[in-house]
């Protein structure tokens, strides 16, 4: 087992290296063994995970993307009905332009188009708004309700790191499929955290 984790060791640096340095290597590969779990003693100093996965696939980060989605619906259908009055607005300006001066409608015209582009701004505002809110509720997620878990594995594990290989340079690392404690930690959170309403108004408000 020594020699598995110089092993590791070795790949790892090298990865990091490589990656650095700016030399491509081969996208993430999971090689898959049969599973062994902490109960049965082994000791590894180090551990990967996939955050994304962890957020798309337990009951809470699901809930989190729900309420995103939500959100992103309702800026929709804001932006419909806004898109359908300035169609309308149009449409009234050109059946009147036959009974305007033409100052009267370039002064109608340009005006319409500033307030067209007022309304794209405060959306495209929205959107990212949207986006930054998102993001801090990820945040939360991960630091209080992920990282805990993730501690008690390292723990069990007797591991020393934890890399995330959602992030660069760590999608090219090859590893070995038992270190990749993803859905261990899925079925513990979806295990631990149950009242998920509670927990979404919480990281939300």
């Amino acid at each position: 087992m020594t020699g598995f984790i110089r092993t590791m060791s070795t790949m790892i640096a090298y990865c990091l290296a490589l990656a650095f340095s700016g030399v491509a290597i081969s996208q993430t590969k999971n090689v898959e063994v049969d599973r062994d779990y902490f109960g049965e003693n082994l000791r590894r100093s180090i551990l990967v995970i996939s955050h994304e996965r962890i957020l798309d696939v337990t009951e809470l980060g699901r809930a989190l993307r729900k309420r995103m989605q939500e959100s992103e619906e309702i800026l929709r259908l804001e932006a419909l009905e806004v898109e359908n009055y300035f169609i309308a607005e149009e449409q009234r300006i050109t059946k009147d332009r036959e009974n305007l001066s033409a100052e009267d409608f370039l002064r109608l015209s340009n005006e319409f188009d500033d307030k067209v582009e007022t309304e794209r701004q405060n959306q495209r505002q929205k959107e990212q708004l949207i986006k930054e809110k998102f993001n801090r509720w990820k945040n939360l997620f991960y630091n209080i309700y992920m990282i805990p878990v993730i501690e008690e594995f390292m723990e069990g594990y007797g591991a020393s790191l934890v890399i995330n290989i959602d992030r660069q340079p760590y999608r090219a690392i090859i590893f070995d499929s038992r270190i990749n404690i993803t859905d261990q930690v899925i079925s513990k959170m979806n295990a631990t955290y149950v009242n998920i309403d509670e927990l979404v108004i919480q990281i939300t408000s």
